[in-house]
């Protein structure tokens, strides 16, 4: 978040004319101090003569121990100028700023300036009205915390250690005045907000709303599978069957591994439920995250546990109409391809080339199109038309 330079500036370096702070960040557990010098000429220590010539500039990052649990840091721009005096042995030298502290009264040093800049107050921050909170990976699938954000003026307010509901309830509890809270949809960060804040309204953040609408229209889709790979003459869809309608059809039930888990944890998750356990406690008994429980608990047949699988797309996959093309005025030669998506700059590689031209070569003429896939008609669906 920004904070002050005005008042780095009156407070921090009050008394040096030569220094300018540019921006003040805090944001992460850090505070981080920008400035630089503005003096138009220096003197030479060495023969005393003024110069103005610019040699280059550089930057200095001043670090000190932590400031009230944050850490601190000033990063300096100097600049090196070039002395022209022909009589003088020295030919660059630095700009002087550890001179400029003796108009405040003290020994000059760096450690000296971050004393006085840690001595000052913590900036205060206002309780923002409208709460943003969301969830970040310190190490992706094992550690994550939670970071607190002003939507209003879109600042990072705080950065909780945890996920759970107790920090995050104690510090609305500790910051009162949040009337709106724009949450992930983890059932921690619910509970959090109604222990900690329970008259302010919870909303949830439009990327969270998005994401829940193209869940549901897949697995709508997904429901008519079928549909997709076997269209009716006409265009027409076929009546509605048992698994649109809820019903469940033990003709079509997956098979596999990973079906027979998803059965044998749906029919745990209900016994457990049956004998009047909890949802947190079935999770903390299984060892099981409370999402995966929650999902199991809701589905009314184990078969709607189970997901499309979403592979990622091709590198090959933008210039796949490209080769087509190519491929239907004649040009068979993989090497050809392959050196005009080079000369394109594709990230593509000549096996990938190779394999999509085979696929082609193998194709039999006039062939009807692959029917397209689930992810491809959510797309459809939730995408906004293009003109």
């Amino acid at each position: 978040m920004q904070t002050n330079a005005p008042f780095w500036d009156s407070l921090v370096f009050e008394g040096i004319d030569d220094v300018d702070v540019e921006a003040v960040t805090a944001a992460f557990g850090t505070v981080e101090v920008v400035a630089r010098g503005r003096a138009a000429r220096t003197a030479c220590p060495d023969c005393g003569r003024f110069s103005d010539r610019v040699h280059d500039p550089y930057q200095r990052r001043l670090k000190d121990l932590p400031l009230a649990g944050q850490g601190f840091v000033i990063r300096l721009t100097a600049r090196r100028f070039i002395c022209g005096s022909t009589d003088c042995p020295r030919r660059t030298f630095a700009e002087p700023f550890s001179r400029l502290a003796a108009q405040l009264g003290f020994a000059a040093g760096r450690m000296t300036l971050l004393r006085r800049v840690m001595a000052l107050p913590d900036p205060q921050l206002n309780t923002p009205h409208v709460l943003g909170v969301d969830d970040f990976a310190i190490r992706r699938g094992q550690t994550h915390s939670t970071v607190l954000t002003s939507v209003e003026d879109h600042r990072v307010v705080d950065v909780l250690p945890t996920r759970e509901a107790g920090p995050r309830a104690a510090w609305l509890i500790r910051h009162p005045g949040v009337e709106i809270i724009c949450r992930d949809r983890a059932g921690a960060y619910a509970e959090g907000a109604r222990r900690g804040a329970p008259d302010a309204l919870q909303v949830a953040d439009r990327f969270h709303l998005w994401q829940g609408l193209g869940r549901a229209v897949e697995t709508c889709v997904a429901a008519y599978r079928d549909c997709l790979r076997n269209p009716s003459p006409g265009g027409v869809l076929p009546k509605a069957t048992g698994a649109a309608s809820g019903r469940p059809q033990d003709d079509s039930n997956p098979v596999g591994r990973r079906a027979e888990r998803k059965k044998a944890a749906h029919a745990l998750v209900r016994e457990l439920l049956a004998q009047g356990h909890s949802r947190r406690s079935i999770a903390r008994h299984l060892g099981w995250g409370l999402n995966t429980v929650l999902r199991y608990a809701k589905a009314a047949r184990w078969q709607d546990t189970l997901r499309e699988n979403q592979p990622q797309p091709s590198r090959l996959a933008p210039y796949k109409p490209y080769l087509e093309r190519r491929f239907a005025e004649g040009c068979t030669s993989v090497t050809r391809l392959h050196g005009e998506l080079v000369a394109k700059q594709a990230p593509v590689t000549y096996g990938m080339v190779r394999a999509h031209i085979a696929t082609l070569r193998g194709a039999p003429s006039g062939a009807p199109p692959r029917p397209p896939t689930v992810r491809q008609v959510t797309g459809w669906i939730t995408r906004h038309p293009r003109p």
